[in-house]
């Protein structure tokens, strides 16, 4: 299962659910833990990409998607 980030925009806090593809596709707004509002905001981090090499695998971490690329 997917993990999501999220803002609450009430409280400010972050925080990260884990929720199936459909139930997101649906449009399901995670309740904040702090405090309990719904008036949350998707957030995105970071990206990890594994990229072959010629010994094997490495992990590589990329900034937010479309930092750097034109």
């Amino acid at each position: 299962m997917p993990a999501y980030d999220y803002v609450c925009k009430d409280c400010g806090a972050p925080f990260m659910v884990r929720m199936s593809i459909t139930a997101y596709s649906c449009g399901s707004a995670p309740p904040c833990p702090a405090c309990e509002s719904r008036n949350v905001k998707r957030s995105f981090g970071a990206v990890n990409v594994l990229t072959a090499t010629r010994g094997g695998s490495s992990a590589a971490s990329c900034g937010p998607v479309g930092s750097g690329f034109s």
